[in-house]
């Protein structure tokens, strides 16, 4: 019995590890920032100073009563843009279903001369799977409540909205194009004119209307991201002798059993204007052995060249 009890454990242990192990890679890029803002220290809301909210707006633009222009806000809490990108990273690992891949590695690649800016070129060549990118479109402070007899209340409501893509690596397709708005509010007691637990720190205020925003989006990037399983992977092929090699492996989703059709390069052919290669199906190989970083198939009665790719057959639902 103690023996047998070992043997589950074991067992279930490897399955969680190979439930686990298998996790979506994304690159989460910095996202922009359209608000008209980049706040910089921490400042109060006190005094004469009622700070406020409409989105986007620079110094000197003229505002509703009581608001200032959202860039007269301060705080030590950085770009709005590079936020985003932090808290979705955060967000996403938690899940248990990405794993956030290098983002400074990410930028260094797009500034290099091989990608120039082509931002799923560079994904790719990292072995991503998806790209996250977006936008900070919205995001401001407004003030709310007022005295009676020197008494009375006080709010502080924060506000951000995110825009995102979730672009497929293999396909170029976009699985996503979606926003969501966070709202944070804070309050305070005015008591005889003195302002009482008023929220000092606009930026974090931002920061958590920001959080807000990136919580709504998570499970529906979680959601469009679909299975791995049934992730159209695709590899570069080697054959050598009865064996036929795959440069990717358990790690970007593919187990034994699965089917991938090996396409060929032809002929360059020029149509009209156009240059383009011609593409060979060949034929389709099957997974016979998988480790973390590349996956083996057995030979078959076909020719597979070096340089020739490998596109996973994925089952519809």
């Amino acid at each position: 019995m103690k023996k047998l009890f070992i043997y589950l454990y074991l067992i279930i242990v490897f399955t969680t590890k190979i439930v686990f192990s298998q996790t979506f890679k994304v690159v989460v890029a910095t996202f922009q920032d359209r608000t008209g803002m980049i706040v910089k220290k921490e400042a109060e809301a006190s005094g004469n100073v009622t700070v406020g909210a409409v989105v986007g707006q620079k110094a000197g633009v003229g505002t509703a009563s009581g608001q200032y222009a959202a860039s007269t806000l301060e705080s030590g809490k950085g770009d709005l843009g590079s936020q985003a990108a932090d808290i979705f990273t955060s967000e996403l690992v938690k899940t248990g279903k990405f794993r956030v891949l290098d983002r400074f590695m990410f930028e260094r690649l797009l500034d290099s001369a091989n990608y120039a800016g082509d931002m799923i070129a560079a994904a790719k060549s990292m072995g991503a799977h998806y790209l996250l990118t977006g936008t900070v479109t919205q995001a401001g402070i407004s003030e709310a409540g007022g005295q009676v007899l020197g008494i009375g209340g006080k709010s502080l409501k924060g506000q951000a909205v995110v825009s995102v893509t979730l672009t497929n690596i293999s396909t170029g397709e976009i699985q996503l194009a979606d926003n969501a708005e966070g709202t944070q509010t804070e309050g305070g007691v005015v008591l005889l004119g003195s302002q009482v637990g008023a929220k000092k720190d606009l930026g974090l205020l931002l920061s958590s209307a920001l959080h807000k925003a990136v919580l709504n989006l998570v499970p529906k990037i979680s959601e469009a991201a679909g299975d791995l399983t049934n992730y159209p992977i695709e590899c570069e092929i080697a054959g050598s002798g009865e064996k036929i090699y795959l440069n990717k492996g358990y790690e970007d989703g593919i187990q034994i059993g699965d089917e991938f059709e090996i396409i060929g390069i032809g002929k360059t052919l020029k149509i009209g204007g156009k240059i383009i290669q011609e593409k060979l199906r060949k034929g389709i190989i099957k997974v016979i052995e998988v480790f973390n970083d590349y996956a083996v198939a057995n030979k078959t009665t076909f020719e597979v060249n070096d340089g020739d790719i490998g596109i996973k057959l994925v089952k519809q639902k």
